[in-house]
């Protein structure tokens, strides 16, 4: 991350909110001087105090870093897609487990015909 461009981006939504550094620094729950550090680039900023940053500007923490707001893709949300593969997984889930029972089925046939052929070969030996 670019700490120069991220710092800048904090201070122009920041000011288009028209909060003061005062209010961000109490809101965030640190010192002034600690928030005023964190905006001038002097310390890093962590992930939470990014996030938490773009939560009290009520925006994202991809803006603040991009400095723009990236487009939202179109198409099928979260609830859909995850909706869509459970009807899946759960066809999957009673196909796996219809060819199970099928299996079962065919070592059964196996087995009565290994049987079958036993007897017949013990019936042969008997002939002899």
């Amino acid at each position: 991350m670019d700490n120069t461009s991220i710092k800048q981006n904090i201070r122009n939504v920041r000011k288009s909110r028209k909060f003061t550094q005062e209010e961000m620094a109490d809101r965030m729950g640190m010192s002034l001087t600690a928030y005023r550090d964190l905006e001038k680039g002097d310390t890093s900023i962590v992930n939470s105090n990014l996030q938490k940053v773009a939560d009290l500007l009520e925006t994202t923490s991809e803006e603040l870093v991009l400095g723009y707001r990236p487009l939202q893709m179109e198409g099928p949300g979260v609830e859909d897609v995850r909706e869509e593969y459970s009807e899946k997984l759960e066809a999957l889930a009673k196909r796996i487990h219809d060819l199970e029972k099928l299996v079962n089925s065919l070592e059964e046939t196996i087995s009565t015909k290994n049987e079958i052929i036993s007897m017949l070969k013990k019936s042969l030996d008997r002939d002899k």
